[in-house]
């Protein structure tokens, strides 16, 4: 009996020895996510894999995974058993509660021993990215029209009013002026039908996104300002495509990219993929201010000969920016500009198509 208890122990402080010693030597650990770029709210499939391609069972492998604030929890934590050659997966869901780019850095795994006194850890980086785009609003339901264009909220009528160019018609969809029904073709097909105008002939956009509230100052940062213009934004570019006017953005917001850090300037285009490159870009901007507003304006002046129109949205209207926009009116042949607050505005040429967040 006391042979067999000094054998059992000898035998338990080898299999200790190895399993604290190797037992992370081809042992893989790795995520997977479902989806890389997600709305505000929306499920992310989270995967979590651990591979032991070995000839040596783990009998306690406690992992953390830890998660950056902005999801339904930061931190996840299991501990599992692992035969040799087995590869085990644990599937969950993260939901996102902000917008943001957002990295998934790291786990720590830690291995216990067979008697479980003992343990050693390590990091794994993971490096998973997820960006979680502005929130969806509605355009009519968020901003106020001032001046002449009371009543009209429409994104078309910021572009044009008479278009150029009709390429056929389409069917009426209950959203268009009735001064464009077509009735010859309406009574032909017996159902109310429009011109469908080429508003691309004549007319590009570039949307000039302003994430500045106020000068360098103590005071904290207005965050619900600033992803209000930044939901406004994505409205307005998304009215855009299905309009089919190209549109690009130009914004001193920081972005997390290693290139160009300020006054990002993106040409204007059209599709489903320069919508959703934009998007993320929208998604990937901080609270970081590189630039102030008047120079990205100033930039957008230089480049005046390549877009007719101009859509500013900003939270605020700083003095500041009052030369610079009028400025920009006058070179280009029409500029639309959305602000939450009304300081300042009576500043600005009657030209300036003024709208008012909500």
């Amino acid at each position: 009996m006391v042979w067999f208890l000094i054998g059992f122990i000898c035998f338990t402080y080898i299999i200790n020895k190895i399993t604290l010693n190797y037992g992370f030597v081809d042992l893989d650990y790795y995520i997977e996510v479902n989806k890389k770029t997600c709305e505000i709210g929306e499920e992310v499939e989270v995967t979590s894999i651990v591979e032991n391609r070995k000839l040596l069972t783990i009998s306690f492998l406690k992992i953390k995974e830890r998660f950056p604030e902005g999801f339904n929890f930061v931190e996840n934590i299991y501990t599992t058993f692992i035969l040799p050659y087995q590869r085990v997966k644990r599937t969950y869901k993260l939901i996102p509660v902000r917008r943001g780019h957002f990295y998934i850095k790291e786990a720590i795994l830690e291995l216990g021993d067979f008697t479980g006194f003992k343990s050693t850890s390590k990091h794994v980086e993971i490096g998973e990215e997820i960006v979680v785009l502005p929130k969806k609003i509605g355009l009519e339901e968020n901003l106020v029209p001032l001046g002449a264009f009371s009543g009209d909220t429409s994104v078309k009528r910021w572009i044009i009013d008479d278009p150029l160019m009709t390429i056929g018609v389409r069917e009426y969809t209950g959203n268009e002026p009735q001064r464009f029904i077509h009735w010859p073709s309406s009574v032909k097909y017996n159902k109310l039908m429009v011109k469908n105008f080429d508003f691309t002939t004549d007319n590009t956009v570039i949307i000039a996104l302003n994430v500045e509230t106020t000068k360098p100052t103590w005071k904290p940062v207005e965050e619900e300002m600033i992803e209000k213009v930044i939901s406004i934004v994505r409205a307005i570019m998304e009215e855009f495509e299905r309009l089919k006017i190209p549109y690009g953005l130009a914004t001193n917001g920081h972005i997390n990219i290693p290139t160009n850090p300020k006054n990002h300037f993106y040409h204007p285009g059209l599709g489903q993929n320069h919508l959703n490159n934009l998007l993320e870009t929208l998604g990937k901007i901080t609270y970081k201010l590189p630039g102030f507003f008047e120079n990205t304006l100033k930039e957008i002046e230089k480049k005046k000969g390549h877009f007719t129109t101009i859509v500013i949205i900003t939270p605020r209207i700083l003095d500041t920016y009052i030369g610079p926009i009028n400025n920009l009116s006058k070179a280009v042949n029409r500029l639309v500009l959305i602000s939450l607050e009304d300081e300042h505005l009576s500043s600005l040429n009657n030209n300036i198509i003024k709208y008012r967040g909500k």
